[in-house]
């Protein structure tokens, strides 16, 4: 299906010193005043649409506009009962749920902050330093759980007096829970209409909490302009005339892309999201495929890990190609790269089923972007394309080192960082763009409008394949230190992989003394085989340690030629440049990634 979009335009202002100026010529027009202006309009002209459905015992629990307004109307009155404000917010510590989104709209509506946060801080956390840090931040006066039992141990580390715990099951005999459904039957006392039009623009919608990968997680102010404006943005490029809007979904609502641009798109448009119990990861996944067999999408989007594990189960289950491509328009990612692998069978076997050419599209920003910064709004032949910046936004690209750093402005960017002045400082620069920290480059330096490709990162964080952040710094000195004194130092692979790699430089004294053969040269102590089977010990033992995506290395080259400041691979401060060593090596990096395990030079951990 060929898709309607906007003018494929762009502005470009150009200075003396190579920086570029972006923005659409596309005028941004006026958005809605706050969430509830929004919501109620989508309310008043679609009541009987499904919004938000999810399975109980192979059940979807549906939920139209109309119900779920008249509940958020006892919700909004019940936290005027317990008095929250801008300054007394609400805490969500459970995932993806219809109760999740109701408290979460009921919150925006009513111009109370909502801190959605990641469900690993409660459950998968052995001194909950993380969720504490976050409860600190925000200081909520309610906090929401799915299930009291379940989260009990997390409510233990967080000081509850004053403060309100409403769970859906299962209450807790420790602590005094309210019961959703008992929220839901809020009588109304005051007047609910001058509650939600008393909510500015200014107003703090929602904290969102980074991942945390370089320390503690930081709160993200996300304000009602912010969130009001990118949906307005997204809007004017979104693809026009696609008809009813059905999506499958995932994404976690404690993230900027599931919480924001699908969950807040989703009722921006009167359509329905069937939430998908399912995740990229094998365990789950065949969830996603049930779900999938049984509803078909209009529209799907997930990170590119997840559009690969979805194209090997479409290869082999007609039924799950027929649902999925039946009704889909296109596809859209987000988070990572998309191996062109993916991008092409992905297309050919929506071709192959329904005789039509699937549309993918990408967008591209940061939770400090409410996400969206840029968009796909016209066909792609490739992917690596973030596209153009949407109306009100303006990107700068500086010349930094080999590449052009991306910078941003616009009124979907958020002021700064809760409770963190020194963050928010750093965080912009001298002309008030965000420090996104990506490069990106043109993709035609005669035709601008043809978008910009990404190109890394400027600093040497970087996502895996999942989206999921590798703080670089601490990891190449965990691996270090986890294999002293074997190694000197070394590079993290793994940028839009699916697990980690290491280059390493061995530190030849300490590796001659283990071996226990003085009179070996250098590539005589890189392929020795005593050296390469501690090594693997030694691997095995970090990565039990630090066992996460993000952390665990699964396959390990030895370096055959030290670092060289002719190539840039040291900088004049006299550590290892990543960027540049990872460039020089990029012959070393392939071999990590092969699909064969019988190449000499790699050893593989797992």
């Amino acid at each position: 299906m060929k898709l309607k979009y906007p003018p494929q335009e762009i502005n470009v202002e150009e200075r003396k010193d190579g920086t570029l100026i972006l923005s659409s010529p596309l005028k941004l027009e006026e958005s809605e005043i706050n969430i509830h202006s929004r919501f109620k309009k989508t309310c008043d002209e679609f009541p009987h649409n499904v919004w938000l459905a999810e399975r109980e015992d192979n059940i979807w629990k549906e939920l139209t506009y109309e119900t779920a307004y008249n509940y958020i109307n006892s919700i909004s009155q019940y936290l005027v009962n317990v008095n929250l404000n801008q300054n007394r917010g609400i805490m969500i510590l459970s995932g993806n749920s219809v109760d999740h989104g109701l408290l979460n709209v009921a919150g925006l509506c009513s111009g109370i902050p909502v801190s959605p946060i990641s469900v690993a801080y409660s459950l998968m956390s052995s001194d909950y330093a993380k969720l504490k840090h976050c409860f600190e931040l925000v200081s909520p006066g309610l906090i929401y759980v799915e299930d009291g039992v379940i989260f009990e141990k997390a409510l233990e580390n967080l000081p509850l007096d004053n403060i309100s715990v409403v769970c859906s099951r299962n209450p807790s005999s420790k602590y005094k829970m309210e019961l959703f459904k008992d929220v839901l039957s809020t009588s109304i006392e005051i007047n609910l209409s001058k509650l939600y039009s008393s909510v500015k623009p200014e107003y703090v919608a929602k904290y969102l909490f980074t991942s945390g990968s370089t320390g503690m997680p930081k709160g993200v102010i996300n304000t009602q302009k912010m969130l009001c404006v990118n949906m307005q943005q997204a809007q004017q490029v979104r693809p026009q005339d696609l008809g009813e809007t059905v999506i499958v979904d995932w994404l976690p609502w404690n993230h900027t892309m599931g919480g924001n641009h699908s969950f807040n798109g989703i009722f921006w448009n009167g359509g329905t999201m069937y939430i998908d119990g399912g995740k990229p990861v094998p365990a789950l996944f065949p969830k996603t495929v049930e779900n999938l067999k049984k509803i078909s999408p209009t529209y799907y989007t997930s990170v590119p890990a997840g559009l690969a594990m979805l194209l090997e189960y479409l290869k082999g289950d007609e039924l799950l190609r027929k649902s999925f491509f039946k009704n889909l328009v296109y596809v859209g990612y987000g988070g990572a790269s998309l191996p062109p692998e993916v991008w092409n069978g992905i297309r050919d076997l929506a071709k192959e089923t329904n005789g039509k050419d699937l549309e993918l599209v990408c967008g591209w920003g940061a939770t400090e972007t409410s996400p969206l910064a840029t968009s796909t709004y016209f066909t792609l032949d490739k992917p690596g394309n973030i596209g153009l910046p949407i109306p009100g936004m303006k990107i700068k690209m500086v010349p930094v080192g080999n590449k052009m750093e991306l910078r941003l402005k616009g009124p979907n960017v958020t002021p700064g960082y809760l409770k963190r002045e020194d963050l928010t400082k750093k965080a912009f620069d001298d002309e008030g763009y965000y420090l996104i920290g990506d490069a990106g480059r043109l993709v035609d330096k005669n035709d601008p409008s043809r978008g910009i490709d990404f190109d890394g990162r400027v600093v040497e964080n970087f996502k895996l394949l999942t989206g999921t952040w590798v703080d670089v710094g601490s990891l190449r000195l965990a691996v270090v230190n986890s294999c002293a004194p074997l190694f000197q130092d070394g590079l993290v692979t793994g940028h839009d992989k699916n697990y980690l790699g290491f280059l390493a430089w061995p530190n030849i004294e300490a590796c001659k003394k283990f071996i226990g053969n003085e009179t070996l040269d250098y590539i005589e102590i890189v392929k020795h085989p005593l050296l390469r089977k501690e090594i693997i010990r030694k691997i095995i033992l970090h990565n039990k340690n630090f066992p996460g995506s993000s952390t665990k290395i699964k396959k390990v080259i030895l370096m055959e030629t030290p670092p060289s400041f002719d190539d840039n691979e040291i900088t004049d401060k006299g550590y290892v440049n990543q960027s540049s060593a990872l460039a020089v090596r990029d012959n070393l990096v392939s071999l990590l990634y092969e699909e064969s395990e019988n190449n000499d030079e790699v050893i593989v951990v797992s």
